[in-house]
């Protein structure tokens, strides 16, 4: 028992150091992006003028869906003026910040990972380490086995109370 104990706090510790440095890695890259915007490294404006096929400096709805970042409904959102049509202050506005928007959701999805299975870790009568957990826009998804019912529903209470969790997918089965 007291090795399990052991086992488990090492692996808390492991989890945490491993959501603050991969927290630090999203930081980076989320500065990276708008650096990147700024000093001209990563061009937007470039990237409208590639998608800009009939050079007329603006973009239409078929053009700007050739960039594979955007569905059908981002066009009518980066459309400020209502126009039609895109210029490029609208598509780099709109870009720059869907982007930051992005590495956002992927920074808070791995915060709640982290806090899951730190949470999960905590508690003694789980057998956390047989439990996966995965987080996309704030649903996290639990898989693995478990003991028993109870713990299955423990596993589910746990996690739900993190904050910035929208539901939980709990797909952990029970050993029979």
């Amino acid at each position: 028992m007291k090795k399990l104990t052991t086992l488990k706090s090492a692996t808390l510790a492991i989890a945490l150091a491993f959501g603050l440095s991969s927290m630090q890695v999203v930081a980076l890259d989320s500065d990276a992006v708008a650096d990147s915007v700024q000093n001209g490294r990563f061009s937007l404006e470039t990237e409208f003028k590639k998608l800009d096929t009939d050079s007329n400096a603006l973009l239409t709805q078929t053009e700007f869906s050739k960039d594979e970042f955007f569905t059908k409904g981002h066009f009518a959102k980066a459309d400020v003026d209502k126009d039609g049509v895109l210029n490029q202050e609208e598509f780099v506005n709109y870009k720059s910040g869907a982007q930051k928007q992005a590495v956002k959701r992927v920074a808070s999805d791995s915060v709640i990972t982290s806090k899951a299975k730190a949470n999960l870790l905590a508690e003694k009568k789980l057998k956390s380490l047989q439990i996966s957990v995965k987080t996309f826009n704030g649903v996290v998804i639990l898989s693995g086995f478990v003991d028993d019912e109870l713990s299955k529903i423990k596993a589910e209470t746990v996690v739900s109370k993190i904050e910035g969790v929208k539901s939980v997918k709990n797909s952990l089965e029970v050993k029979g």
